[in-house]
């Protein structure tokens, strides 16, 4: 016996289409007789189960993803901390060539194994590293490795058009910087830096292999 007044497969139906199929029924139910008044109640009834159904389908769907995207943020995690630890491994090995570079052991700029040889070239400026607030360093430092950096911000408000100004506004920023060239000159000469403040010779470093007989 059929139990539903339309042909309508509802379980190929989406959520938005119960949405409108339901409406549709509930609206024309005035114009149905008593006889297909039941057939379109019995309808409703499905169709409002199989729409409550979707819905709470919805609540899993987005439980299940909320719980992967914890999973791919633990492992994302997990992947953070293995990239951070082998990048400073990397560091540090290559600190060791650099370091063999900076004591003279190599020859001219090449450290040379049986199978690969290292290319251990100079930075053409060294590196300065500030771990100190410049207002820390003495009045003395500051006036040898400091300089005052001054920021002009200027805003002008003009007419739509652009033709005429119609109020211009100027604000002076001012801070003391570190001054990078007067720090390296210093290093360069032997010269007490302030505290903190340090600076070092990097170094590119490019891999070759050989192919020795040795090897």
């Amino acid at each position: 016996m059929n139990s539903q007044i339309t042909h309508t497969k509802l379980d190929k139906l989406n959520t938005f289409e119960l949405y409108k199929h339901h409406s549709a029924l509930t609206s024309s139910l005035s114009l149905l007789t008593e006889e297909s008044k039941e057939l379109a109640l019995a309808e409703l009834e499905a169709c409002a189960h199989l729409r409550s159904s979707k819905l709470d389908g919805i609540h899993y769907h987005i439980t299940k993803h909320e719980k992967l995207i914890e999973v791919g943020q633990e492992e994302k995690k997990l992947l953070d901390a293995a990239l951070k630890h082998h990048k400073a491994e990397i560091s540090a090995l290559k600190s060791i060539l650099s370091e063999v570079r900076r004591r003279g052991f190599a020859d001219g700029n090449k450290l040379v194994g049986n199978k690969y040889i290292y290319h251990v070239i100079p930075n053409a400026q060294p590196t300065v590293e500030i771990n100190s607030a410049v207002q820390d360093w003495s009045p003395q430092e500051q006036s040898d490795y400091a300089i005052l950096e001054e920021t002009l911000t200027t805003t002008i408000c003009k007419t739509l058009d652009g033709s005429t100004i119609l109020r211009q506004d100027q604000k002076t920023k001012h801070r003391c910087v570190p001054n990078v060239e007067s720090i390296i000159d210093g290093y360069t000469h032997g010269k007490q830096l302030p505290q903190g403040v340090t600076v070092k010779q990097n170094y590119q470093i490019r891999t070759k292999r050989t192919l020795s007989t040795n090897a």
